[in-house]
């Protein structure tokens, strides 16, 4: 368990006792019978040897010589028993109650049409409301710490906060605690009283023995007032003892009212976690945002368990639709949270209904397209009621520039839909003629019992660029990967290529439009093209002039820079501090996403790294998806290639990612990771408004061992998406971008704008403020705040969530330009496992429940009790946990005991010594 999420005890209390610890010892029953035999012979022998001692005394001073005598064996006795104090506390660990709440991307569905309603609120949104505005957690806080966790995808629970037992019952232990000590003090002022009258009667008849001896003496010449007043004084010492060893707390003075009685501080029994948090500190809604791309509900109960067995656990809360669909089977863990005897309490999201539906689910396609470059555009379609029926499904464009132009049906076909849930895929070729931005939808024909027409039609801009892509190709040498790309993009009829071998005489042959001597060295030159693909190039013999035009060619023209790491000339130009190269090294390695390590790094990782064998290629989260990214159409068969891929040998060291750089994927081989994180591979990152993506080595030539389609997928997706600003210049005043167009429910999205003014010089305002555009109509206020210190001066970023399925749109008006928006375009899909079924799965969550001896609550109404008289918060009954800590012995009690110990011994043997002298006994 995470140590922030630790409970504390609430209350402790304590218990005394006294220990005669050298009993301890005596493990066997003659032990005892040899110490009772001891004790018996001398306490026979002292008893026999002053009776003959005092035969000559009267009754009375023989009989008290006799008790005192006694009383110091008493007293070495106690000694050797080795009388301990010992205080064991008591400490009452609060009972527990988990939250788990799903953010898997199912939750982010509303249920308009099983529901009936038209609220666009998603299933998360009535959660959000009642943690935060709700009376859930203050109800549980009555009887329960409350921990509160959401869960999605991964295996471990993200912890939200701890909401610690309200405090309603400090005031009782505080009281408690006074009620006690004041008994205490009543207590010790009796005994006390009690020691003082017995004193007193010592004294009295010491008196009356002293005036009046000789009338009170007995026939043998006893006197009884003697030995009556040596008894008291005995009893008053033992009874003064005890007293002072049961109540240390009470002085005398304090007991005989000598003294206020201030009661003495209690230490804070209650002490908050430093992690309690208050619920209204809490961003629900952007804490509880739906995420995950899968839902491992089974994972996450035993995750729970293993967390708090055996602890006071009284119940875990789940709040979620029940759509396990990864990780461990959720009925298996239901019978470990049995074992363990927590109870599981789920509380239902969204609809149970099934209603009879056919919906479009997604619709791919480019965002950008060459004319007379044939494309392929995939719908997605999922029936649910209606397994065999066949549909008409149709593709249709319209000019996105003016909706109201008449639609065009571009192809129709028919498709079978499958069992309840699937999602299938149909293809649709298109070969665009006309340049322009174009609105395609794809659109099925409902069945009858298809009641909600909201979900049958999905719709994709795309764009047609009229003109060729420009591309610079810089090797440092002729390597495999830079052979392979010249023929590639030399063979494409939509890119226009120039190159640049750095190795190569002048006047060798290349298969190229235009073949360079030298880097370009004016700004026309440079800025007619959208993107530059370094291959291991040797930065050093470019001049500080081209070293500058390349900077400002990608952060202000938004050119899109490829770099390609080798063996060659990259560990010689990031290991270079020469004089006069030095400041455009410095400005080369700014437009890297990656730091390298210096010449004077300890690190046994500088310059490339290789290995025997080929290892494959590791994505990150963003390179999963990333789409320019994918070999195929959809993301399983691209991920399905890349696992089939034998992999890359070597890979150029780095230091670190820079901050705002993105990792998309890692050399897999474990032996070269540097502190247990894997080198990174492929990288990107926002520079101005252009695009840099790095690349650890020249090795995706070896992707057409596979299939030589992959190698040419792979970079034409990637000089489209790094070279997109520049195919996006829909006004000569700025640029705007994001850093992906398709995502998932719940990603982040980053925006990007270079902005210029009238003179088009840099924007120099704080903000400018855009509007994030849902497909429903919704509008929102997006704010882009000035990035300080950046590459380019005008530049603006801002991010946002995507809280809802379906597109976006970006619209950023044109700072002083009257009708001239900067637009981007998002498309945000939920993954094919998380609405394969989205209804609420009650068969599921009622037997978890019952298996567990918990309570199943269709919606949180139920568990509320809005509708029902049996509400959560009763069924889930208190486990508060007591135990004790042995404590170690009272040094104080030990002290004062020896110190009683010594007053009685050293008293009676004294008192003894002096009745003899005064009776003349030797």
């Amino acid at each position: 368990m995470n140590n922030a999420f630790s409970t504390l005890c609430l209350m402790a209390e304590s218990r005394t006792f006294y220990d005669v610890s050298r009993l301890h010892a005596m493990t066997q029953w003659w032990h005892w019978l040899v110490l009772a035999g001891i004790c018996f012979v001398i306490a026979s022998y002292l008893v026999l040897l002053y009776r003959k001692d005092t035969v000559e005394l009267p009754k009375g001073t023989r009989i008290l010589l006799i008790l005192l005598r006694l009383t110091a064996f008493v007293g070495l006795l106690i000694f050797f028993l080795d009388i301990e104090k010992r205080t064991e506390r008591k400490q009452t660990t609060p009972s527990r109650v988990a939250i788990m709440v799903d953010t898997s991307q199912s939750m982010g569905l509303s249920d308009e049409a099983t529901q009936g309603s038209t609220s666009p609120e998603s299933r998360l949104t009535g959660i959000v409301k009642e943690l935060s505005d709700g009376s859930l957690l203050t109800d549980l806080q009555a009887k329960h710490d409350v921990s509160v966790y959401r869960f999605d995808q991964t295996t471990t629970p993200e912890p939200i906060g701890l909401f610690p037992k309200t405090k309603s019952e400090r005031s009782t232990t505080t009281d408690s605690s006074d009620m006690a000590w004041l008994k205490s003090r009543d207590e010790a002022r009796t005994m006390y009283t009690l020691a003082a009258v017995i004193l007193g009667f010592a004294l009295i008849a010491f008196l009356l023995n002293w005036l009046v001896g000789n009338r009170l003496k007995g026939a043998e010449g006893e006197s009884w007032a003697l030995l009556f007043a040596g008894v008291c004084l005995i009893v008053a010492m033992i009874v003064m003892a005890v007293t002072n060893l049961r109540n240390p707390d009470v002085s005398l003075a304090v007991a005989l009212g000598q003294e206020s009685a201030a009661i003495p501080s209690q230490p804070d029994e209650e002490p908050s976690p430093p992690s309690a948090v208050a619920s209204e500190s809490i961003d629900w809604a952007n804490r509880l945002r739906a995420r995950g791309a899968e839902t491992q509900l089974g994972e996450t109960i035993r995750w729970v368990v293993e967390k708090e067995r055996g602890g006071p656990m009284a119940g875990v809360v789940l709040m979620t639709d029940g759509r396990s669909n990864a990780g461990l089977d959720t009925t298996i863990a239901a019978e470990l949270s049995k074992q363990a005897n927590i109870p599981l309490y789920p509380i239902g999201a969204g609809s149970e209904k099934t209603p009879k539906s056919a919906r479009v689910v997604d619709l791919e396609a480019p965002a950008r397209v060459f004319p007379g470059d044939k494309f392929t555009m995939t719908g997605y379609i999922q029936g649910n009621g209606l397994s065999g029926r066949s549909l008409k499904i149709e593709l249709a464009s319209v000019d996105a520039e003016l909706p109201s132009d008449k639609e065009v049906i571009a192809d129709e076909q028919r498709i079978t839909l499958g069992p309840d849930g699937e999602i299938q895929s149909i293809s649709f070729e298109v070969t665009p003629t006309e340049v322009g931005r174009r609105r395609w939808t794809l659109r099925l024909v409902p069945p009858r019992e298809d009641l909600d027409d909201t979900d049958n039609q999905k719709s994709a801009n795309v764009e047609v660029v009229d003109r060729k892509n420009q591309v610079l190709l810089v090797a440092g040498g002729p390597t495999r990967e830079y052979r392979f790309l010249r023929n590639l993009l030399y063979r494409d009829s939509n890119t226009k290529l120039h190159v640049l071998l750095q190795s190569s005489p002048p006047g060798a042959a290349q298969e190229a439009n235009e073949v360079l001597l030298n880097f370009p060295e004016t700004a026309e030159e440079l800025f007619e093209y959208d993107c530059v693909v370094a291959f291991d190039p040797d930065w050093r013999k470019l001049s500080d002039e081209q070293i500058q035009l390349l900077d400002r060619w990608v952060s202000e023209k938004a050119g899109g820079l490829i770099v390609v790491s080798g063996p060659v000339f990259t560990p010689q130009w990031t290991r270079s501090r020469q004089g006069a190269n030095t400041e455009k090294i410095d400005t080369i390695k700014a437009l890297y996403p990656v730091t390298f390590f210096s010449r004077s790094s300890a690190s046994t990782f500088l310059g490339r790294t290789n290995s025997d064998s080929a290892w494959p290629i590791k994505f990150a989260e963003e390179g999963e998806r990333a789409t320019f990214l994918q070999l195929e159409d959809t993301a399983e068969a691209s991920s399905e290639v890349w696992n089939e891929f034998e992999g890359i040998y070597g890979f150029q060291a780095i230091k670190s990612l820079k901050p705002g750089a993105k990792a998309y994927a890692y050399f897999s081989d474990p032996e070269a990771a540097i502190d247990q994180e894997l080198p990174v591979y492929m990288a990107g990152q926002f520079y101005g408004s252009g695009r840099v993506f790095y690349l650890g080595s020249g090795e995706m030539w070896r992707l057409r061992s596979l299939d030589e389609r992959f190698f040419e997928t792979f970079y034409t997706k990637l000089i489209r998406h790094i070279s997109q600003g520049r195919l996006m210049r829909d006004s000569s005043r700025g640029i705007l971008l994001v850093d992906k167009e398709r995502c998932s429910l719940g990603d982040s999205i980053t925006v990007r704008a270079t902005l210029s003014d009238e003179q088009y010089r840099p924007l120099d305002v704080p903000t400018v403020e855009a509007s994030l555009v849902h497909e429903s109509g919704a509008r929102e206020p997006l704010a882009l705040r000035q990035i300080p210190n950046a590459e380019r001066a005008g530049t603006y970023t801002g991010q946002f969530t995507t809280t809802r399925e379906g597109d976006y749109r970006i619209e950023l008006p044109v700072p002083g330009v009257e009708d001239e928006l900067l637009v981007q375009e998002i498309r945000v899909r939920l993954p094919a496992r998380e609405v394969e079924r989205p209804q609420r799965n009650d068969a599921l969550l009622a037997e978890i429940a019952k298996t567990t001896e918990g309570a199943y609550f269709v919606n949180l109404d139920t568990a509320m009790g809005r509708t029902t008289a049996a509400p959560l918060t009763n069924q889930i009954s208190a486990k508060d946990q007591e135990t004790f800590l042995p404590g170690t012995a009272d040094r104080l009690f030990d002290e004062r005991l020896m110190s009683w110990l010594l007053v009685l011994i050293a008293g009676s043997l004294s008192l003894e010594w002096l009745i003899r002298r005064i009776n003349k006994l030797a």
